[in-house]
């Protein structure tokens, strides 16, 4: 008798639980950071701060981080569900980069993009920040790719 009460109850409780693959973030990111610069192009160098990853617990709407430890940079994006996905990323530096790390294009502290193509390719910089209509050029620390996927 007691089986035939709680056997309904146990059925919409199971049902209601969220399922296991939901912890493991919603998108994927998978990235490369190719920390070559001209002047290594120039000189026939390949540059030794090359990394490379992927991320799987990144959740929409909350700032998602990965740590490039040979580069000493820290990269953090934010992705807002929508129809196109916005993506706004964030570069910083450690200790071992100056006070002026790092910038995107044209000296923007971030870049906001939207994701009409899965894969991103950001040059990062390390100078000044724009003030105002200022042209700046800094001098660049490399080329972070950034692939999305799993996209909900």
């Amino acid at each position: 008798m007691l089986s035939r009460l709680v056997l309904p109850f146990l059925i919409v409780a199971t049902c209601l639980l969220p399922p296991l693959d939901a912890f493991a973030g919603d998108y994927a990111v998978s990235y490369a950071f190719d920390g070559t610069t001209r002047a290594d192009v120039a000189s026939g160098v390949t540059s030794a701060l090359n990394e490379e990853g992927t991320t799987k617990e990144c959740e929409y709407g909350r700032r998602c981080t990965i740590k490039l430890t040979k580069s000493d940079l820290t990269i953090s994006f934010t992705v807002e569900r929508s129809v196109y996905h916005e993506v706004v990323v964030f570069a910083d530096g450690g200790r071992s980069r100056s006070v002026g790390c790092c910038y995107f294009f044209g000296g923007d502290r971030m870049a906001k993009k939207m994701l009409s193509e899965p894969l991103l390719r950001l040059w990062l910089y390390e100078g000044q920040a724009r003030k105002r209509n200022e042209y700046v050029e800094n001098i660049p620390l490399g080329l972070l790719y950034l692939q999305f996927s799993d996209l909900k």
